[in-house]
């Protein structure tokens, strides 16, 4: 009782975590990809499941092939293990590795406002970014890897995958009370009453990639080139770039460049019509404070979306809320190459690229118990829905 008690007192954002009875299908050897793009940090749908989550009720569905013999029960309660190899691996390394547990609602808030909610929180595990600052998760879940029982191996895509089966054991054990203390913070809204299916990833772990959303802006007035480039000089400094945006070399020496103008500074790159671009190095000592539209948080201040949304967009376009979802002028935007298409295409007036939010700032942002702007990051690779669901009613 002593041991529950404890729990039951934890912070906010700690975890609880659970071993669940799992439902199972029969999968083929490699999963066929449904054509449907994810928004921020939906998972993946192979083109099984997408049926499944298309369906009027989710899980009505979901109860009615397990009724139906479609889907297996596993009885005994456990946690599974997916691990994810790119086509070469990220720089030789080992496969990324998510815990598959039932994560209960007072887990903590989510990670970004306005989250991803998903279709059916037994099918579409929330992938859960967990701080582990000295590896100690990453090691754990590397040697539950070598003693779990391998359920399903295949491919999805261009990426290899196993679906494996952790056995109550002292590992497990050991992974339950390492997560009773880690900051986990979801990435996606949980279920507010029932458990969760959940994909815990260790932010240590070296293959995982934290990749920044993009904006672009569609009919704001107030952006004038000419106008735009000489006002915004009050806050940054502009940078010419060597070549145009519009080819693959542009594209990473552009890349390179904003990466490497951000020691001790923040920039963003602004992406124009004629595959034009220029870098805007935000100025040092800048007094965000007095800002209406700057986060009260000075964590968040100092985050590059913040400074866009505070200093460029509010101040200098005037453009009202940002970072508001579902805005009608600003669009969030996943990947450069896409934003400077639609920049070409007259799709958009013009786009900020970001660079990607650094682990330690969003381990910074977790410490602080804050929560991002919307659609601020998405995490890749991702493990797929359906490799097994979560049974509510067991």
């Amino acid at each position: 009782m002593a041991w529950r008690g404890r729990r039951h007192h934890l912070p906010p954002d700690m975890a609880r975590v659970n071993p669940f009875s799992a439902l199972l299908g029969s999968l083929d050897s490699s999963l066929e990809p449904s054509g449907y793009v994810p928004r921020g940090n939906a998972v993946p749908q192979p083109s099984h499941v997408r049926p499944l989550l298309e369906a009027a009720n989710p899980t009505a569905e979901l109860r009615r092939l397990r009724d139906s013999g479609a889907l297996l029960r596993d009885t005994r309660p456990a946690m599974y293990l997916v691990e994810v190899q790119g086509p070469t691996g990220k720089l030789g390394g080992p496969p990324v590795r998510f815990l598959l547990c039932a994560l209960n609602p007072d887990a903590g808030a989510s990670l970004e406002h306005d989250p991803y909610r998903p279709r059916a929180w037994e099918a579409e595990p929330a992938v859960t970014l967990t701080a582990d600052d000295h590896g100690v998760l990453r090691g754990l879940l590397a040697e539950a890897s070598a003693r779990a029982i391998v359920v399903w191996e295949g491919r999805y895509g261009q990426n290899t995958l196993s679906l494996r089966r952790i056995e109550p054991s002292p590992v497990s054990k050991r992974l339950q009370a390492v997560l009773d203390e880690a900051p986990m913070r979801p990435l996606a809204a949980l279920h507010e009453r029932s458990p969760t299916l959940a994909a815990v990833v260790p932010l240590s772990d070296p293959g995982l990639e934290l990749l920044p959303i993009h904006r672009a802006l569609k009919g704001v007035e107030t952006f004038k080139e000419e106008t735009f480039l000489t006002l915004v000089t009050a806050y940054a400094r502009v940078y010419e770039l060597d070549e145009p945006l519009n080819n693959p070399r542009g594209l990473a020496v552009a890349r390179e460049r904003l990466a490497t103008l951000i020691t001790g500074h923040h920039a963003v790159l602004l992406v124009l019509p004629g595959g034009r671009g220029r870098i805007l190095r935000f100025r040092q000592g800048l007094d965000l404070a007095h800002l209406k539209g700057a986060p009260r948080n000075p964590t968040l201040r100092s985050l590059d979306l913040a400074l866009l949304n505070a200093l460029v967009l509010r101040t200098v376009l005037g453009i009202k809320d940002p970072e508001a979802p579902g805005h009608s002028q600003v669009y969030p935007v996943q990947g450069l190459e896409s934003l400077v298409q639609g920049v070409e295409s007259g799709m958009f007036q013009a786009g900020f690229a970001l660079n990607p939010p650094p682990l330690w700032e969003v381990r910074a942002v977790m410490e602080a118990q804050a929560t991002l702007p919307p659609s601020t990051l998405r995490v890749e690779p991702l493990p797929p829905a359906g490799l097994l669901y979560l049974d509510r009613e067991a």
